[in-house]
């Protein structure tokens, strides 16, 4: 863990998730007209923002590069996408965000209800999360160049890192976030990522 972290939070109602990123999650198409499904969108938009609690901890650590590993400090990876991901980067944002156990409880309690209801609640939550993510992104960044994130879980670099990110970022005291022993965390709609920061 490292004393150096930045805390943002944001209500439900202060994040609006990208419809058409939603609706791609569902395989529709947006911009085709149909009335119950723009209806349930609604309705599960709504609930969401009522239960959603967005958070999230980052903090900058320097980096260094050597034969395909990236050495963060609080741990080393070995992996030539995160590799090339962060060349020529002195440094690198560490982040965790989250929209809270609400909703996954909301999506939980409409899964009883109409499991219709709450694939659309899934998708609007996953669009919500990515949203979320650009705006700490955007605000650990600032007007720096920076690379593009990259989240354990692509390129493949192992999900067991997610444990030393989480511990170092203090992330279950200060975001309620938590591991399972296949390493996804909880709240589901949780994302941790590296931002590599050129210069």
């Amino acid at each position: 863990m490292t004393d150096n972290l930045i805390f943002l939070s944001k209500k439900g109602d202060e994040i609006e998730p990208d419809k058409k990123e939603a609706c791609r999650y569902m395989g529709y198409k947006s911009d085709r007209k149909n009335e119950a499904l723009e209806e349930l969108y609604g309705e599960s938009l709504l609930c969401l923002k009522k239960e959603a609690c967005y958070k999230a901890v980052y903090t900058e650590v320097p980096i260094s590069l050597c034969d395909g590993t990236v050495d963060f400090g609080f741990c080393k990876i070995e992996n030539e996408s995160l590799y090339r991901n962060l060349s020529g980067c002195s440094s690198a944002v560490i982040f965790a965000a989250t929209l809270g156990a609400g909703a996954d409880r909301l999506i939980m309690r409409l899964s009883k209800l109409s499991p219709a209801q709450a694939m659309v609640c899934d998708c609007i939550a996953s669009s919500a999360v990515e949203v979320w993510c650009d705006e700490v992104n955007a605000y650990a960044v600032g007007n720096r160049n920076a690379k593009p994130r990259f989240s354990p879980g692509y390129g493949g670099v192992s999900l067991s890192y997610q444990a030393a990110i989480l511990s170092f970022l203090d992330a279950q005291r200060k975001l309620g976030i938590t591991l399972n022993d296949s390493m996804m965390m909880t709240p589901k709609k949780s994302v941790t990522a590296f931002i590599g920061i050129k210069g």
